[in-house]
């Protein structure tokens, strides 16, 4: 995707859905890579995603990647 990039790479689909919407509170858009895909062929919200499908991945506007990158690392502080 032309002007984004991966700021993340989830176990789970619970891992990931916490971590968009905390991207998405603090008014960064966020698309999450197979995400539609694990719904369907994945082993479920908590479960580790399906290899054949691929990882879940978080992707944000390029210009938004240095703030997502530091709420990363302020969300696994808390």
């Amino acid at each position: 995707m032309t002007g984004w990039v991966k700021v993340a790479e989830g176990p789970n689909g619970l891992w990931v859905a916490l971590l968009r919407t905390y991207l998405e509170n603090a008014g960064i858009p966020v698309w999450v890579e197979n995400e539609h895909t694990q719904a369907v062929f994945g082993a479920g919200l908590l479960g580790s995603p399906n290899p054949a499908v691929g990882p879940l991945r978080l992707w944000v506007p390029q210009r938004y990647e240095q703030e997502a990158l530091r709420l990363i690392e302020v969300f696994f502080a808390l």
